[in-house]
C-alpha cells in the first residue's frame, strides 16, 4: 500500500523540478507552470491500483494531496485534474478525474463536480470543496483533508500491524494441529491398538477422541468457517445488526477501549479541520455523523447536531449517549464556551492518536506472552498424551 505523505512529497518534488527546469529552458526569471504539458510530462503516476473497484482512502488521500501540490504551483484548477487523470492508474478515479474536470470546464463547481459521484468523492470532501472555493482557500482546505484521511489510514496501518502477529500465529498454529491431529495421531492409535483402549491413560483417550473427531469433521472446517464469516458479511450490512457489532466493538474488553479511542480520535480530526476550514458546526457535525465509520458513535454525533440545531450545546447529549469519555466532552465544551473548539479538538486528536499507538503497543506485548503460554500448553498436552502410555507400558513390564 502506498503511503500518501510519501507519494504526496514525491510528487511535489518531481513538480517542482519539472517546474524549474522548464523555466531554465526558456530562460525566464519567474516560474510560470502549466504553459505546456511537455513541461508537466514525467510526473509520478497518481496510485498504483489497476482494480475496477472503488478507489480506497489511500487513493483519496494521494489524489487531495497532490491536486492541492498543483494549484499551491499555479497549475488551473482544470489542468491540474486534467494531470492527475492523465497519470492515474486506478481506472475508476482516472476516469472521474476526467470527467470532473469537464465539468469544471463547462462551468461547474469543483464542490459540483465532486457531488455528481457520491461513490468516490464522500460528503466531507464535496463540502470542504464547497467551503474552500467560496473563500479563496481551496489548497489548504485539500490539503488539511488529505490530513485527515493520512492521519485515519495511519491509525488503520498501526491496528493492522497489531493484529498481524497474532492472527497469523494462530492460523498456523490452527494448521499445525489439525495436520497433528489427522495424520500424526491415528498413527500412534495404531500403535496403542494392541495395549486395549483400557489401558490408555485418560489423557490419551482425550488426545485420541479429539483426533478421530477432527479425522472426521476436517473436510467441513473451512466450509464452516466460510460460513461463519458470510454470515457475520451478511448481518454486518443490515441496520440492526451493524449497529449491534459496532456497540460490541466498542464494549469489548480491553479492545473496546481502544476502538473507544479510534473513534475519538477519528471524530475530533475530522471536526477539527472542518471547522479550520470554515465549515458551521452544524453542517461539520452532519458530515461526521454520515461519514462515521461506526454507527453508534454516528447516532451520538447525529443527538448532537439536532441538540444544536435547536439551540442547545453539543456536549449535552455526548454525556447522555456516553460514547465519548467524559474528560474529550468537558474539553469539548471547554473549547466551545472559549470559541477555540478547532483547536481544542485537534489537541484531542493528537492526544488520543498518541494514546492509540501506546494502546497498540501495550496489547501486542500482552498478546505475545499469552500466545507462547497457551501454544506451549497444548503442545505439553499432546507431548504428555502421546508419551504417557509408553511410560505405562515401561512400568508394567519393569513391575512384570
Amino acid at each position: 500500500m502506498a503511503d500518501p505523505k510519501k507519494e504526496g512529497s514525491r510528487f511535489r518534488q518531481a513538480l517542482q523540478s519539472k517546474v524549474q527546469n522548464a523555466d531554465r529552458e526558456k530562460g525566464e526569471t519567474k516560474a510560470r507552470p502549466g504553459s505546456g504539458p511537455s513541461a508537466l510530462d514525467g510526473l509520478p503516476i497518481v496510485g498504483r491500483d489497476y482494480s475496477l473497484t472503488g478507489p480506497g482512502l489511500t487513493d483519496m488521500a494521494v489524489f487531495c494531496r497532490q491536486l492541492a501540490t498543483l494549484l499551491e504551483v499555479g497549475i488551473p484548477l482544470v489542468r491540474s485534474l486534467k494531470i492527475l487523470s492523465e497519470r492515474s492508474q486506478h481506472l475508476r478515479l482516472k476516469s472521474v478525474a476526467a470527467q470532473v474536470s469537464r465539468d469544471v470546464e463547462e462551468g461547474k463547481r469543483l464542490s459540483e463536480a465532486f457531488a455528481r459521484h457520491p461513490k468516490v468523492f464522500s460528503s466531507m470532501m464535496v463540502n470542504v470543496a464547497r467551503i474552500g472555493e467560496a473563500g479563496g482557500i481551496l489548497e489548504p482546505s485539500l490539503n488539511r483533508l488529505a490530513d485527515t484521511m493520512e492521519q485515519k489510514l495511519s491509525i488503520r496501518k498501526k491496528v493492522v500491524s497489531a493484529c498481524m502477529y497474532p492472527i497469523a500465529a494462530l492460523l498456523i498454529a490452527f494448521a499445525v494441529l489439525l495436520a497433528i491431529f489427522v495424520k500424526a495421531i491415528p498413527i500412534f492409535k495404531e500403535v496403542y491398538s494392541e495395549m486395549g483402549s483400557a489401558q490408555l491413560p485418560k489423557l490419551t483417550q482425550k488426545l485420541i477422541a479429539v483426533s478421530e473427531f477432527s479425522v472426521a469433521w476436517w473436510p467441513y472446517f473451512i466450509p464452516a468457517i466460510a460460513a461463519l464469516f458470510a454470515l457475520y458479511w451478511l448481518l454486518d450490512r443490515s441496520a440492526g445488526g451493524r449497529r449491534a457489532f459496532d456497540w460490541l466493538r466498542l464494549k469489548l474488553p480491553i479492545l473496546g477501549g481502544i476502538n473507544t479511542k479510534i473513534a475519538v480520535a477519528r471524530f475530533a480530526r475530522a471536526m477539527g479541520n472542518l471547522l479550520t476550514a470554515g465549515i458551521p458546526l452544524l453542517e461539520s457535525l452532519a458530515i461526521v455523523a454520515r461519514t462515521s465509520e461506526n454507527t453508534v458513535v454516528g447516532a451520538a454525533i447525529e443527538k448532537a447536531r439536532a441538540n444544536v440545531e435547536r439551540g442547545g450545546k453539543m456536549d449535552e447529549p455526548l454525556r447522555k449517549e456516553n460514547v465519548f469519555p467524559p474528560m474529550v466532552v468537558d474539553m469539548a465544551a471547554i473549547g466551545d464556551e472559549a470559541g477555540e473548539l478547532d483547536s481544542v479538538l485537534l489537541k484531542i486528536a493528537d492526544m488520543y492518536d498518541d494514546d492509540v499507538e501506546t494502546s497498540l503497543r501495550g496489547l501486542t506485548s500482552l498478546i505475545e506472552p499469552v500466545l507462547i503460554v497457551f501454544l506451549g500448553g497444548i503442545v505439553i498436552f499432546i507431548a504428555m498424551a502421546v508419551l504417557l502410555p509408553y511410560f505405562s507400558l515401561a512400568k508394567s513390564i519393569g513391575v512384570e
